[in-house]
């Protein structure tokens, strides 16, 4: 692989935003008395800045083109033969819906002191041996799956990369659907009123449905399984199911999709939503709204250095 091209991602820390951009008075007093909280964001904040020093002067060294970004001001990576995405998980979720084409992603660690950094590649340090080994072909991206969903056909939310939550808007709301598993191609022509017996309807506290990646994630925690970070499938459950008195449980509760299978949703409440990796990422739906959930067309090629 030739790299000539780098886009570094980069995160604002929690300190730039307090206190450089907004000027938080509180939080300028917890620093005056050195309150542990407050200082430890000034303490990430320089680590983050730090690291960027590094990664930059890595790759400048070797002769590599730098173009260096917010995490949300890119648009497009197409012109770059990496992108790095320097901060922690949450920061590479958030390069990875802005990534629909083929270009690598690597993560690199900018705080592992506060950070796990589970889906990085290391420390700003250990940069020279990931470039060698992409340049070398020891180490080749890997293509991971992630979600599409499509609200009454429509694209939303763009690709993600570890789970979608369907809800009730407020949590402790009931949340009622209609869901049938069919194939991918046909997904958007399937209704219930046409369709009766591919459907059963559930109430619950709504449905997760994950990547491989993300299925150590919230899923796993809500009773899900863990799955090889290479499959192809994705993995729904039904969270916190409501079962009638003196009743069985609903069935297929719980399960693996294959990457040609779709989930079709028919959402029961007069306000649904959908959160895409987290609560940044969200869409309100309607009664009666169509909601399609399958494998995103556009894998990821996203760098690990770690099974």
């Amino acid at each position: 692989m030739r790299i000539q091209r780098v886009l570094i991602v980069n995160r604002k820390s929690l300190y730039q935003i307090y206190v450089q951009e907004h000027e938080e008075k509180a939080v300028k007093r917890a620093l005056r008395r050195r309150d542990p909280a407050a200082l430890a964001l000034k303490e990430s904040h320089e680590a983050n800045a730090q690291a960027l020093a590094v990664v930059e002067r890595t790759l400048r060294r070797r002769g590599i083109e730098v173009v260096t970004r917010w995490r949300a001001h890119f648009r497009s990576t197409r012109s770059f033969d990496l992108v790095i995405s320097l901060g922690g998980d949450g920061t590479l979720l958030d390069t990875s819906h802005r990534i629909v084409d083929d270009t690598p992603l690597v993560g690199i660690n900018s705080d592992p002191r506060k950070s796990v950094g589970a889906l990085c590649c290391g420390e700003a340090d250990r940069l020279p041996w990931v470039l060698d080994g992409l340049e070398t072909g020891e180490l080749r991206p890997v293509s991971i799956n992630r979600i599409r969903a499509r609200v009454d056909g429509q694209p939303v939310l763009g690709p993600t990369l570890n789970d979608v939550l369907f809800a009730h808007e407020c949590p402790a709301g009931l949340t009622r659907f209609d869901r049938a598993t069919v194939a991918a191609r046909q997904a958007l022509d399937v209704r219930p009123e046409r369709n009766p017996r591919l459907f059963r309807r559930y109430r619950g506290s709504g449905l997760w449905v994950s990547t491989a990646i993300g299925s150590t994630a919230a899923i796993h925690s809500a009773g899900g399984r863990r799955m090889p970070r290479r499959s192809r499938r994705l993995q729904y459950l039904v969270r916190e199911p409501y079962v009638a008195p003196g009743a069985a449980p609903p069935p297929d509760l719980r399960g693996l999709l294959a990457e040609d299978r779709a989930l079709v949703l028919f959402n029961r409440l007069r306000r649904g939503m959908l959160w895409a990796d987290g609560v940044h990422r969200s869409l309100g739906v309607s009664y009666g709204q169509q909601i399609v959930l399958d494998s995103h067309p556009v894998p990821l090629r996203l760098v690990l250095c770690s099974e």
